[in-house]
């Protein structure tokens, strides 16, 4: 991520802790940084994930797997 004006090394420890689950405003308390910048950095690194991302292999199927994910369908009913 060329031109930033913030040194990468905070930038990928932000980016670091956002991914191990930690909330946008709070990485931003927590650096001294506006969420909105939290979100611009994210936002920049996703437009060059072709570049460091390795593509899939031919004929392969991707699977992937969400950590933490919660759905809820239909209704909450209590517990029984």
């Amino acid at each position: 991520m060329a031109r930033l004006r913030t040194p990468v090394s905070l930038v990928a420890a932000a980016l670091n802790v956002r991914t191990e689950g930690l909330g946008v405003r709070a990485t931003g308390r927590s650096f001294g940084k506006s969420h909105a910048t939290i979100i611009r950095w994210e936002q920049r690194l996703a437009q060059q994930s072709n570049q460091w991302s390795p593509p899939a292999p031919a004929g392969a199927d991707i699977t992937l797997e969400g950590d933490e994910v919660y759905t809820r369908v239909g209704e909450n009913l209590p517990p029984l």
